[in-house]
């Protein structure tokens, strides 16, 4: 898989989470899972009942259940992530 660009996440930040296309919602999740290594933070601005929320089982339950409640995308890009994402090789 190609590594997602720093401008592709940061083409997410601020937008509904369940307005994504299935494109977005791979680089997404890309990042999510490894963000960490590119100085990248993305997190779901939950507007859900935070109980039906702690009782998803999986990622993608609350996944579902995030976006039924319209939550936002939040994209952070640390100093750092330009760096990474050139070392990426």
């Amino acid at each position: 898989m190609t590594i997602p660009t720093l401008d592709a996440i940061k083409a997410l930040d601020g937008r509904i989470f369940a307005m994504l296309t299935e494109e977005e919602q791979a680089i997404l999740n890309f990042y999510r899972d490894q963000g960490r290594k590119f100085d990248v933070s993305v997190s779901i601005l939950n507007e859900s009942d935070p109980i039906e929320l702690a009782l998803a089982r999986s990622r993608e339950q609350a996944d579902t259940i995030m976006k039924k409640a319209n939550s936002r995308v939040k994209i952070v890009i640390g100093p750092k992530a330009e760096i990474a994402w050139n070392a990426r090789k």
